[in-house]
């Protein structure tokens, strides 16, 4: 059986770092916490979140990094979501996102994270 369908890392134009410490997902319009960060490219993001997002929605973020210093200031990123898809046990929704506007100093940031 052949198939077209492409999976979604054969989709993206750039690899992603997975993430191994605790950066949290805030909607800074509401200030809600809506996720963590799983994974991060220069031009995208995915969350792991307890509410799902609808596809094509356009958000503000802040990647607020969960640090004992307290030292590491917020990455604030607008991105419209992708896809969204629930996890196995459908209390958490993993949620794709494509970085549309962010500061020069923040995507170096980005960079750095993932080099």
């Amino acid at each position: 059986m052949q198939t077209n369908q492409k999976t979604i890392k054969d989709m993206r134009k750039k690899e992603r770092a997975n993430v191994t410490e605790v950066v949290r997902i805030i909607d800074k319009p509401s200030g809600r916490d809506i996720g963590q960060l799983v994974n991060i490219s220069e031009e995208g993001i995915m969350i792991l979140g307890t509410q799902p997002i609808a596809e094509n929605s356009i958000m503000q973020l802040a990647l607020v990094f969960d640090c004992e210093s307290g030292s590491t200031p917020d990455i604030n990123i607008g991105v419209e979501s992708l896809w969204s898809h629930s996890s196995t046990e459908d209390s958490n929704h993993w949620t794709g996102f494509y970085i549309i506007d962010i500061s020069e100093q923040d995507q170096e940031r980005i960079r750095n994270m993932i080099s």
